[in-house]
């Protein structure tokens, strides 16, 4: 849904290239502009012009639309195409956002009311948004010295997979020596949280998934880890991940840094970076959207539960357990001490974490490790398993803190973005 129409330019523009995007609903809430008589013929003709052309378009006007009957419009046109996808994202015309700033907030507040199940993720980039876009500037600037190699992210193929995805639960304690008995049947993909348990303990996975951008992320990677192995994140990243020789493997998140990124190397180079949707919020289900393409694919999981067990938060060795360690003594325990990031129930974006993949469940096949230790597992070999993936470095920061700057100047502070040009132009 795009908010604010205006003069219609960005209908025609969508109307003569739609970019692979099915459904656009547009969105016009200023009342002196939708009642315009040449508006309303503009529109008509906007609307017949896009059916001939197999194209939906769909327009909603005032502070608050009909909801409902939106919804209603959008459902039956993704019946008649069943490809389509039913969720939805808000994207505001810079004009609007600098012209009508306080109506825009209004219909941002009824959007989300009404298309988002809670406030989290809001709460996740208003948060984390001016770090994100530090962290894209720097890791650009810091892939032009590394001497470690990096790849764009397209899919992972083969005929038949076994994947396995090891979170930091306390149930992976229990899944060990299940998982070393049979390392030479699963394509692992470790959490970052998961590295303290499982390398000291003999099991080096085939990659490293890394997306939080904060700096608490260094601690997990506080051991020595072997260098060959690829460490799958994103730009935005944390930066300790970009200092570190382990190949990096980036993936496209979808936040506007890499959709600017994604529109310049198909551009300038003809390559393709396809955006990979996470919609559990977590990387248990980026390696599930990242893995989809494997045929036949068998998908389990361990040390995944998203609650405290057996009176801790996490298995041993965490990033965790070294930032909290300092702080126990006889009285306060390491396991009273970190209980508190998990409970006994599952809250905010745990649980949407945790209804997201017993959704997925039931399509991709997701098993617990914990409950297949009678399986008798079939060994792989590296090769039938194929990463399909690009070089070659993304585009200037110039043009990156361009975006950041222009169109969301609320996202990075102006004084690091100077810094950043001065630095990355000289």
């Amino acid at each position: 849904m795009i908010l604010g129409v205006g003069a219609l330019h960005n209908v025609r523009s969508f109307i003569e290239n739609p970019n692979g995007h099915q459904i656009i609903v547009f969105w016009e809430p200023n009342q002196e502009i939708y009642e315009c008589n040449e508006f309303q013929t503009e529109i008509e003709s906007l609307e017949n012009l896009a059916k001939t052309q197999g194209l939906y378009v769909v327009f909603a006007k005032g502070k608050t639309p009909n909801w409902l009957k939106l919804k209603t419009e959008v459902q039956n046109i993704s019946h008649l195409s069943p490809s389509l996808h039913s969720k939805w994202s808000l994207y505001i015309t810079p004009s609007y956002e600098r012209i009508f700033p306080e109506l825009v907030a209004l219909c941002r507040e009824g959007f989300q009311s009404q298309f988002l199940s809670s406030g989290i993720n809001q709460n996740t980039i208003q948060h984390f948004q001016r770090l994100w876009t530090h962290n894209y500037l720097k890791n650009r600037m810091a892939l032009l010295d590394s001497k470690s190699t990096f790849e764009w992210f397209q899919s992972f193929s083969s005929p038949k997979n076994q994947v396995l995805f090891v979170g930091a639960s306390p149930g992976l304690e229990t899944d060990l020596e299940t998982i070393k008995q049979n390392r030479s049947s699963f394509l692992i993909f470790a959490s970052d949280t998961a590295l303290g348990y499982l390398v000291p303990n003999g099991v080096i996975p085939d990659y490293i998934v890394s997306f939080d951008s904060g700096r608490g992320t260094a601690y997990h990677f506080l051991l020595e880890i072997p260098s060959h192995i690829p460490i799958i994140t994103w730009l935005g990243g944390a930066t300790f991940l970009f200092e570190l020789l382990n190949p990096k493997i980036l993936v496209n998140t979808g936040h506007p840094l890499d959709q600017i990124v994604e529109h310049q190397l198909k551009q300038k180079s003809g390559k393709e970076w396809p955006h990979y949707s996470n919609p559990s919020l977590n990387l248990l289900g980026m390696v599930l959207s990242i893995t989809e393409k494997i045929e036949g694919r068998d998908f389990f999981v361990s040390g995944v539960s998203y609650l405290a067990e057996r009176g801790k938060s996490h298995c041993k060795g965490t990033g965790y357990e070294r930032f909290y360690l300092p702080e126990t003594n006889r009285k306060k325990s390491l396991e009273l001490t970190t209980k508190r990031l998990y409970s006994g129930d599952r809250k905010g974006k745990n649980q949407i974490a945790w209804e997201e993949m017993s959704k997925q469940g039931t399509t991709t096949n997701i098993q617990f490790l914990s409950k297949s230790k009678d399986k008798s597992f079939h060994k792989i070999h590296k090769m039938t398993q194929s990463l399909q993936s690009f070089q070659g470095f993304p585009p200037s920061i110039a043009e990156l803190a361009k975006w950041a700057n222009q169109d969301h100047s609320g996202i990075i502070h102006r004084k690091t973005l100077t810094t950043w040009l001065r630095f990355s132009l000289s």
